[in-house]
């Protein structure tokens, strides 16, 4: 009986002691949470005229940041608090307001605070004289004149802090075009008169010496011949130094390939000269490629590439192409010449074995040509070619050989903001090509192709763009039957009209294979969605047709439509579409499956 009383015993003081702990736990953690700190904050004397400083104000203060973090002390939230208010006075001031009052409310109620910041924001203040001094040696009037005219600020306009600082990042970025590199600050002084409640600026710059262009080294290259980079400066001897030679040769390097890395060092030379040092990191200039693709009328097809961006040390290209599908072999060789004889003018040869078994012919060719392409502008483009090809062809008409001679000349032009993914900008070519041909009989003809597309983005962010493209042709001088099947014009497929099979659109034969035409027609127009995950889609409609005529009908349309889905990568796109014929003919597919890289315009 003692045991069992004894057990007892322990067994309740156990228990009691337990519950006593637990509640004194549990009222420590309640006296806890009633002493937390808390606060509210509230602003007023903000017009909605005055957003701009209720944003920037929300953007900066310390008390709205760490309103969610529990509180350290009183004398801590005062000091935030004050913090604040110079943080808003800064601002008034900033945006014109330099009679401003700030005062505030602060009341207590247990533990909890309740501010208030009240703002008098007073008259805004404007602009009233705008002066710039400058030490001697001054500089010349042109340049005067031009510092003044970047400086944009209206003498009556809204005193505010931004275009005094947009002012002398102007004048700084002026003043080396005019041949003074080495300044990098300005002196400003700012009068506040609040009588007149005007603002007056003033600048002082020491601009120096007016300096020349001096000497010019290169450092870092290893197998890039300095020659041929030294080119690319295009500045007279001993002319006054302008930060556009500068930003040319940086420019010109950097689009020559040869170059991971361009850095430019502008320092002292003498009294007088800005000497010009380029550290540059040569690239490999040895590169394989490879792609693939996929149709259902073509095929799967690929190509792998050897290139060589430096060929014999003096920047020229070497480039060597294997191409392979069900439906076309061919192997080509290119060796390009840059800046042959002068800037931005290609000199380029090339080499082309192919043999080719679709439903309109089966042709062994053999291509050579030789041609200039002048860059004129960072958009435009003329260019001159001389080809030679010789043909063994056969189609649904005859089994000939041909020899053609041609000299296709035109343009280009480009201002699309990207190659492989363009998200706006323009692009347009026109080749005209007069062909001298031999067969079974002399002929020539004149060829003349227009392409062009367009690109227009719908949002900000271009995520959403609407493009457009439309390809012309026309072939003169010549009957379709003596045209070299090679030569003339087809559609249908994925680089053209999508839904119907590889040149499929057009006249075809008895045997229901391709004729070609002596002319053609084409539009195209996709909507293009980017989403965040690096997938996109796209909805298409293509239209157009190929002619036996020698100008281009606007009849007869065969119509597609269809819908494809895009992976972003690092150089470009994966496509991948499906499109079916609208109107289709009694042999055409009904649908069509293309994967490739790059969008289809």
């Amino acid at each position: 009986m003692k045991i069992n009383l004894f057990d007892k015993l322990v067994h309740s003081f156990v228990k009691n002691a337990l519950m006593a702990m637990l509640g004194t736990l549990f009222s420590l953690h309640v006296a806890s949470a009633a002493d937390e700190l808390t606060y509210e904050l509230e602003v007023e004397g903000l017009g909605p005229e005055q957003d701009v400083i209720s944003e920037l104000f929300e953007q900066t203060s310390i008390l709205i940041k760490q309103q969610s973090e529990p509180l350290i002390s009183v004398a801590n939230l005062r000091s935030n608090l004050e913090a604040d208010k110079e943080t808003l006075n800064e601002i008034l001031r900033s945006e014109g307001y330099y009679n401003g009052k700030i005062a505030d409310i602060f009341l207590r109620q247990q533990n909890h605070f309740e501010i208030k910041i009240i703002i008098t924001s007073g008259p805004l203040y404007t602009y009233g004289d705008i002066e710039i001094d400058y030490q001697d040696p001054q500089p010349h009037d042109a340049l005067k004149e031009e510092l003044f005219s970047v400086i944009q600020i209206a003498s009556d306009g809204v005193a505010r802090a931004d275009p005094i600082i947009a002012a002398e990042a102007s004048m700084l970025t002026t003043l080396p075009e005019y041949g003074y590199p080495f300044v990098d600050t300005i002196n400003r002084e700012l009068v506040v008169d609040h009588q007149t409640k005007l603002m007056n600026v003033r600048f002082e710059i020491n601009t120096g010496v007016r300096r020349k262009m001096g000497a010019l080294t290169f450092e870092g290259q290893e197998t890039v011949d300095t020659e041929f980079i030294a080119q690319f400066a295009t500045w007279p001897v001993d002319g006054y130094f302008e930060q556009n030679h500068i930003d040319e040769l940086r420019d010109r390097i950097i689009k020559s390939n040869l170059f991971s890395g361009v850095a430019i060092d502008i320092n002292e030379q003498g009294t007088e000269h800005a000497a010009i040092t380029v550290n540059l990191i040569e690239s490999k200039h040895r590169t394989i490629g490879t792609s693939a693709g996929y149709s259902t009328a073509e095929g799967i097809g690929g190509e792998i590439s050897w290139q060589h961006r430096n060929f014999m040390g003096d920047g020229k290209r070497l480039k060597v192409t294997a191409r392979g599908s069900e439906i076309e072999q061919s192997l080509a060789g290119l060796l390009e010449l840059p800046h042959f004889k002068r800037l931005d003018q290609t000199l380029s040869f090339e080499g082309v074995f192919r043999r080719q078994n679709t439903d309109a012919f089966f042709a062994h060719v053999i291509e050579t040509r030789a041609g200039i392409d002048r860059v004129l502008t960072d958009k435009l483009a003329l260019l001159a070619n001389v080809e030679l090809e010789y043909s063994d062809v056969e189609d649904a008409v005859q089994d000939q050989d041909f020899f053609l001679i041609s000299f296709p000349v035109g343009f280009r032009w480009d201002s699309s903001d990207n190659l492989l993914d363009p998200g706006s900008g323009y692009r347009a070519s026109l080749i005209t090509a007069p062909s001298y041909g031999i067969g079974d009989e002399k002929f020539e003809f004149l060829k003349t192709e227009f392409r062009a597309s367009a690109y227009f983005p719908l949002t900000s962010t271009k995520n959403i763009v609407f493009a457009a493209r439309t390809r012309l042709g026309s072939i003169i001088g010549v009957d379709n039957t003596t045209l070299p099947a090679t030569s003339r014009f087809f559609s249908g497929g994925g680089g053209s009209i999508r839904g119907y099979g590889f040149q499929r659109v057009g006249p075809l034969a008895l045997d229901d294979s391709p004729l070609g035409g002596r002319s053609v027609n084409e539009f195209a127009t996709e909507l293009r969605w980017k989403f965040e995950n690096n997938l996109g889609f796209v909805l298409f409609t293509e239209a157009g047709n190929v002619y036996d005529s020698k100008t281009p009908e606007f009849n007869d349309f065969r119509y597609s439509a269809g819908v494809g889905a895009r992976y972003a990568t690092g150089f470009g796109p994966v496509r991948f579409d499906v499109a079916i014929p609208l109107n289709k003919r009694t042999n055409d597919s009904d649908f069509q499956i293309y994967i490739s890289l790059g969008q289809a315009f």
